[in-house]
């Protein structure tokens, strides 16, 4: 399956995201809920900007590529966002 590659200034609906990623509806769904993904609703669809669909792709490697469980996944992207957090406040602090 040849993967796609997002443009960063575009929403990108379930369907095309679904495409992109080679991630089946039920996981992203899933993600979504969970709130590891934080899609835009727009016209009462989920829309997808270039950061989820890496976020997703990153998920979806730890999950095939390192068979990690649910639990280590929602972990490991925890802490993911907090070190983004600590980043964005160095910058901030320089």
């Amino acid at each position: 399956m040849k993967m796609v590659e997002p443009d960063p200034h575009e929403l990108h609906s379930l369907e095309v995201v679904i495409r992109m990623t080679g991630a089946s509806r039920r996981k992203i769904i899933f993600y979504c809920r969970k709130g590891v993904l934080c899609p835009t609703r727009r016209d009462d669809e989920w829309h997808f900007d270039e950061e989820s669909v890496m976020r997703l792709r990153h998920i979806e490697a730890l999950r095939q590529q390192h068979r990690m469980n649910w639990a280590a996944i929602r972990t490991i992207m925890g802490l993911l966002d907090e070190v983004e957090v600590l980043r964005e406040e160095l910058r901030f602090r320089r």
